[in-house]
């Protein structure tokens, strides 16, 4: 039987506050909407805002909002529910109501699979209880928005290990939806976690583990919906409520759900480039262990799943407590390997998941607490024997504390390794239980020379084309600020480009290679990459040009510094001077702007030079140029 649908009344409200200087106030057209049954049921309702307002806010009468053009609500109950139409032109806003009679029931509406695994159905009448998934890796984090259409919905730029959150306010909270009513229970006990942006909306809001901890009680009647196509839906929330992680919105995009496992997407609405993702299972739900790794991946801090080493030779190995968490150690967990009796050969190894790259990192080092001194042993293989494994010594000459050892590997093929080996009391072989951590790889530090600052002749440096070469921060070496780890190497390849090239008798050339990348302070709006010739007036100086240098090695006491001198000279950035930063030209005539070098890597023909410099006190830019080949 057809059942039937009723209008009973409009009403006009305009809103007081416009400002005329914007546009003219709305009219009840603005606000004006019809609105049909849906073929799936004369119970959801399909609803049209007719006019050309920018903005349309609903409020269906169900307990459930919505934004949009042409927006759907589901009432599977009979009853009268007064649905709300707010819209928003240049003028103001105005609003408008009908009342839509719902004459029948329909059960099939609450009968569907979304509804019954989120709820547990209509014989849960309690409703069923959801809480964050913090005992496994990946239950919080954070990817693009949109997402990277070759990984779909993943949080690919960073994913919490287990418990990482504890204390936050994440872990104590509890989410019940009822299908009764479509009623949403959230339980914060007292307290909960949000991003950092929106501190202002929670009074006494405290930073905590990166964002923001705040005390907090949910409201009451808070209620849920779901709309949108299977395999599309989006899971929203009443005023006044969420679910865990706050991003200043309260509709989810559901990734996926099954019976034990809920993931939800959200927006932020403060950046929007950036998705916040987390995963939910029921509150009675213990989740299985999860399997081991196949291989292991550098670098390995063994805080997260147990890696997958093997003992031979007797020995055994075991992710543990750390037994004594100070010195140059104070993670929580460490390896315990004890050695095993057969002799020298008595180790722990892995199969890496991918092949070991020794074209910037030459060294390996870990950390090591041992009951006696000796030698450690570190041999990296081939699991198919194609290329003869390579064996490095280091000594252990501390005991019973954390030291840091190092195997330099420099010289071996890149690429053509996948297994490592460790071996302690190699040359003993008393056996005995050792701890290891932190292993990975690192680069070999040197001493820049001037020699190697100009190659004894003349050479040509170039900024790193990777992230991290590139930022600005609140210490040295550090992009916190900006680009805060985005490549900016295509989007500024113009600066990229750029060649400053040092030269024997103190000679320092910049190069721009032909175009600059503009900002308001050369003279060149909008900001981007444009031909040197952009340059305003003021700003040639900046452009392509030779002045001086000076090089001050490092002492025992400071650091090495590298020093240019000229009318516009500068290296990488232009406007960044000690002390300030130009916000217009010209330069200051013949000044001399000093770099502190940081760090100095060489490794076979590639070498990389970080430089640092502070504009304001504890604001550096920082860079990493690497020799052009």
């Amino acid at each position: 039987m057809k059942k039937m649908l009723f209008i009973f009344l409009v009403l006009i409200v305009a809103c007081k506050e416009t400002d005329p200087t914007l546009g003219d106030p709305p009219t009840s057209e603005a606000a004006a909407f019809t609105f049909v049954s849906t073929a799936t049921s004369p119970n959801v309702i399909s609803f049209t805002g007719t006019s050309t307002a920018f903005l349309k806010k609903w409020d269906f009468g169900n307990g459930t909002q919505a934004e949009g053009d042409i927006v759907s609500a589901i009432y599977p109950l009979k009853g009268s529910y007064t649905v709300k139409l707010t819209a928003f032109t240049k003028g103001g806003s105005i609003s408008s109501t009908q009342t839509v009679v719902i004459v029948a029931d329909d059960p099939t509406l609450l009968d569907i699979p979304v509804y019954n695994l989120l709820t547990g159905g209509a014989g849960k009448p309690e409703g069923k209880t959801w809480i964050i998934d913090a005992t496994r890796s990946g239950h919080f984090g954070v990817g693009p928005n949109p997402s990277d259409p070759s990984l779909g919905d993943v949080p690919n730029y960073y994913a919490a290990g287990p418990n990482e959150k504890t204390g936050t306010g994440l872990y104590n909270d509890e989410y019940t939806f009822k299908i009764s009513g479509f009623s949403y229970i959230f339980e914060t006990n007292g307290d909960v976690y949000l991003n950092n942006k929106y501190g202002t909306d929670f009074p006494g809001s405290f930073e905590n583990l990166g964002d923001l901890t705040a005390p907090s009680t949910a409201p009451d009647n808070l209620k849920w919906s779901i709309t949108g196509p299977e395999g599309n839906q989006s899971l929203t929330i009443s005023t006044g409520g969420f679910i865990g992680y706050y991003s200043g919105v309260a509709t989810y995009k559901i990734v996926s759900i099954s019976e034990n496992e809920l993931i939800i997407r959200a927006h932020d609405a403060k950046d929007p480039a950036l998705a916040w993702y987390q995963r939910l299972i029921p509150k009675d739900f213990t989740p299985p262990p999860p399997p081991p790794p196949a291989y292991a991946t550098l670098p390995l801090d063994f805080e997260g799943i147990k890696p997958p080493f093997n003992g031979f030779g007797g020995s055994t190995y075991d992710v543990v407590v750390n037994p004594s968490a100070t010195g140059a150690n104070t993670s929580s967990k460490v390896v315990q390997y004890v050695k095993g009796m057969d002799g020298n050969w008595a180790g722990i190894e892995t199969i890496l998941s991918t092949k070991i790259d020794f074209s910037t990192n030459t060294s390996f080092q870990y950390k090591v607490f041992s009951p006696v001194v000796g030698k450690a042993l570190f041999k990296i293989e081939t699991t198919d024997n194609s290329t003869p494994a390579i064996e490095v010594f280091a000594d252990v000459t501390q005991v019973n504390e954390w030291q840091t050892i190092n195997f330099s590997f420099a010289g071996a093929a890149g690429n053509t390794f996948n297994k490592i080996a460790l071996f302690l009391d190699y040359d003993n072989n008393s056996g005995g239980t050792f701890y290891l951590d932190d292993i990975k790889q690192v680069a070999v530090t040197a001493e820049l020379t001037l020699d190697a600052l100009t190659g004894g002749s003349s050479k040509t440096w170039i900024l790193k084309p990777a992230a991290g070469s590139f930022g600005v921060g609140p210490a040295k070496g550090s992009e916190a600020y900006y680009p805060q780890g985005a490549d900016l190497s295509s989007a500024r390849s113009c600066l990229f480009n750029d060649e400053f090239i040092f030269k024997a008798g103190s000679v320092y050339q910049y190069d721009s290679k032909g175009d600059v990348y503009g900002e308001s302070y050369l003279g060149i709006t909008p900001d981007g990459c444009k031909p040197e010739s952009s340059l305003g007036a003021n700003a040639t100086a900046w452009g392509s040009g030779t002045h001086s240098f000076e090089f001050s090695p490092a002492t025992s006491s400071s650091p090495a510094y590298i020093t240019v001198t000229g009318t516009g000279a500068f290296i990488v950035l232009p406007k960044a001077y000690n002390g300030g930063e130009y916000t217009a030209g010209p330069p200051t005539a013949n000044r001399s702007v000093k770099y502190e070098v940081l760090s100095y890597v060489k490794n076979g023909a590639n070498e990389m030079l970080s430089l640092t410099i502070e504009i304001s006190t504890g604001v550096f830019w920082n860079y990493v140029l690497v020799n052009k080949l």
